[in-house]
């Protein structure tokens, strides 16, 4: 049989995720482990070389990343993985088993982004869903003091646990608060994972939320009632070009 791995590189990603997805738990144990963990470091390496080219050819153009306050602070759009990195997903993975091993290989490999900021040729780029992923928080402190928090007020919460809701690792605010506007609750991925692959809520798969992502060159939304206007011709093909399906 071919290994998963084997396939994934071959060209086949989107049927490899299927088939690791079937597995749900099995993914953790033997046969499958080493395999699967495989592809979640592939997976990951794809993720950072996109992220590179993407960050690199907006800063090409001019775009500043910025927080989304009302200062427009100045901030980094790639952090890479802190020396802390491995410290915080052995933590996740332990606290959390079991761990979706896509986001515990994130956390290792790729570092946080984030793509809000100030683009001079398309200037309600703040309304398309920015990508933005921080698990580390490296520049701010790091994460771990959080969640931590957070998985302390979940456990104290018997009511969200006996209606079946599961804790969320928060990862990136929603696309209204990347615009500095109100609005609903972080993106975050579910906990315990169900399989290789982190539940971004009921339906849909971290690794296809990215691609998602990615084939829009990082702006994947449009808030069209809070005046977004549609990017130049060609910007978001520009920076999807040559990007790899993850």
């Amino acid at each position: 049989m071919v290994s998963f791995h084997a396939r994934y590189v071959s060209g086949d990603p989107d049927v490899v995720w299927r088939d690791l997805r079937g597995l749900g738990l099995q993914v953790f144990d033997a046969p499958y482990r080493e395999d699967a963990e495989a592809v979640a470091r592939e997976f990951a390496g794809r993720a950072r070389r996109n992220v590179e080219m993407v960050v690199e050819r907006l800063q090409a153009q001019g775009f500043r990343a910025e927080v989304n306050d009302d200062e427009g602070t100045p901030c980094r759009a790639h952090v890479p993985p802190s020396p802390g990195a491995d410290a915080l997903a052995d933590w996740l993975e332990a606290t959390f088993a079991p761990f979706p091993m896509t986001v515990s290989a994130w956390i290792r490999q790729v570092g946080d982004v984030w793509l809000v900021g100030d683009l001079p040729s398309w200037p309600s780029s703040v309304l398309a869903d920015p990508l933005v992923v921080q698990l580390e928080w490296a520049e701010h402190g790091g994460s771990r003091s959080y969640f931590e928090a957070e998985h302390a007020a979940y456990l104290k919460d018997t009511q969200r646990q006996d209606a079946g809701i599961a804790f969320q690792l928060d990862y990136a605010p929603d696309e209204l608060h990347k615009a500095n506007i109100s609005g609903d609750a972080p993106y975050g991925i579910d906990l315990p994972a169900a399989g290789i692959d982190g539940k971004v809520g009921p339906t849909i798969w971290f690794v296809d939320d990215l691609n998602t992502a990615f084939a829009a060159g990082g702006f994947p939304g449009a808030l069209l009632e809070e005046g977004y206007q549609e990017p130049p011709a060609g910007l978001r093909e520009s920076l999807a070009a040559g990007l790899l399906r993850l």
